[in-house]
């Protein structure tokens, strides 16, 4: 027989019920240093609602800009970042607008 003390003893005991319900993915951010007139890592993969930060620890000027100019970085000087949002599932090819030999990669899964 349950007395009301058994059922908050009891009660007490299990978890709440935010517990047991599956929580969604929290989105993770990702790094791409510029240095050394390269992006590292050149190609970095992540899933879909991620941000990559963009971080130039070189002595030049640079962006990370789509090849297809769908998004920039803008203009970063040496010590400053950008931080952008990857929505959609794909492959993104982008270069230093400044420096075309700077290429990268973010396939987006």
């Amino acid at each position: 027989m349950f007395t009301r003390r058994h059922f908050i003893f009891t009660s007490l005991a299990l978890p709440p019920l935010s517990v047991l319900r599956p929580r969604p993915a929290e989105a993770a951010q990702h790094k791409v240093r510029i240095q050394s007139m390269q992006f590292t890592p050149a190609t970095l993969v992540i899933k879909a609602g991620d941000s990559v930060v963009f971080e130039n620890r070189d002595a030049l000027e640079h962006t990370a800009t789509a090849k297809d100019g769908s998004w920039d970085s803008g203009n970063l000087r040496k010590g400053k970042s950008a931080t952008l949002i990857f929505d959609r599932k794909g492959e993104f090819d982008y270069i230093c607008r400044w420096h075309g030999g700077m290429r990268g990669k973010i396939r987006v899964e």
